[in-house]
């Protein structure tokens, strides 16, 4: 499902290279979950961003579902995220102007998948808020608004599910259910996860653990 190849990532500050990722390769089979961990600033949501083909590596190889990114012109990755990505961000990224089943059905209207009201309200009940599906995200709780977020992710049935630190504004009780709930939902469609997080625990229950430090992958294991 995600295959990286000697993966190199810069940006230019003052007119010289500045290295974000270096020299990053790793695997991840198809339905696997594998935790991202490393400190602030180490390159975690970059890496993200290079899997979902919102950037593009400086160089080095990157496959995604079968796709070499690499080869993908900025319309086929637009289609490639679509189709074949959801993405769980921290501070769950809702449009606030829209319903709860507008928001989850937004992914199904812009991709033509017919018949997303319906779709999105399977998926709200499916998260445990059948009896919140019209209300805007300022009415919901902070969990309620991940449970959104998550429903949103998976209603089309990506391929790979990407999360960035899912819990980081939520209390403990409300972390363990969102957790509970993605890896419920990646088990059932069968979906890759790639889950960032500071937490050691929660990265212990993945199938592979991945360590970033200032841009290098500086151990991995699987979880056993």
């Amino acid at each position: 499902m995600i295959h990286l190849d000697n993966v190199f990532y810069s940006l230019v500050h003052g007119g010289q290279p500045l290295p974000i990722l270096r020299d990053i390769s790793l695997s991840v089979a198809r339905g696997e979950v594998a935790g991202l961990l490393g400190p602030s600033g180490s390159g975690k949501s970059t890496l993200l961003a290079l899997l979902a083909g919102v950037e593009r590596p400086t160089a080095g190889r990157i496959q995604v579902n079968g796709a070499w990114l690499n080869n993908l012109s900025a319309d086929a990755l637009a289609r490639f995220r679509r189709q074949h990505v959801g993405i769980v961000f921290q501070d769950f990224h809702l449009v606030p102007t829209l319903t709860a089943w507008e928001n989850v059905a937004l992914p199904l209207d812009l991709a033509g998948l017919p018949e997303s009201r319906p779709r999105a309200m399977a998926m709200l009940e499916q998260v445990g808020l059948a009896h919140r599906t019209t209300h805007r995200p300022a009415e919901l709780s902070g969990g309620e608004q991940q449970r959104v977020a998550i429903a949103r992710a998976f209603v089309t049935r990506p391929a790979l599910i990407l999360a960035d630190e899912p819990t980081g504004n939520l209390d403990q009780d409300t972390s363990r259910h969102i957790i509970d709930l993605l890896f419920s939902c990646a088990g059932q469609w069968g979906s890759t996860l790639f889950l960032v997080t500071h937490d050691p625990q929660l990265a212990h229950r993945a199938d592979h653990r991945f360590h970033l430090v200032d841009g290098r992958l500086e151990a991995s294991a699987p979880c056993g």
